[in-house]
């Protein structure tokens, strides 16, 4: 199903909206607000997840602190249970937390809501932060942000399947 809300305008926008979320460009926005957070923590997360498994060991007997990885030497994850650690279940309370000032301020500050309008050239999830100017490389920012959220969208299903992969297996990804 093709919507007209996606007109090619956004990166990675290729017109496909089988569930009929982009009702209006408020919302479209909104969603592409949530997308490009979610495929920019999942990136991270895609490369925390196996070097964590690799070094994590070496590093906390370094400075002698206890392993927090789970059984098997697994990356910590609600599948494999490794969200039973105090520090783990600690750290993921605080993180819900901050993140949830954060947006609560952003909402209500009114950058981010979707029943606000947005200003002309308005582009979900460009925070103006490029002190590389990595947007350089290609020539194009529009080439460059669809690298980031086709990238994003492949690292969202990594995660995925590294949790089904350990819980399934028992072994971890690494």
């Amino acid at each position: 199903m093709y919507d007209k809300q996606l007109d090619g305008s956004l990166a990675g926008d290729v017109g496909f909206d089988p569930l009929g979320i982009s009702k209006s460009k408020k919302t479209l926005y909104w969603m592409r607000e949530a997308e490009v957070k979610h495929a920019r923590l999942a990136m991270l997360a895609a490369a925390g997840w196996p070097l964590s498994e690799l070094w994590h060991k070496e590093i906390a007997q370094t400075f002698g602190f206890p392993s927090i990885l789970a059984n098997g030497d697994k990356a910590p994850s609600l599948l494999n249970g490794g969200l039973s650690s105090p520090f783990v279940s600690g750290i993921l309370v605080t993180s819900i937390l901050v993140a949830g000032l954060l947006e609560g301020k952003a909402m209500n500050d009114g950058a981010v809501f979707w029943g606000n309008d947005k200003p002309e050239g308005y582009v979900p999830g460009d925070l103006k932060f490029d002190p590389l100017n990595l947007y350089k490389i290609r020539g194009d920012k529009k080439v460059m942000q669809t690298m980031e959220i086709k990238n994003g969208r492949l690292a969202m299903l990594a995660i995925t399947g590294f949790a089904f992969s350990e819980a399934i297996s028992g072994l971890p990804v690494v």
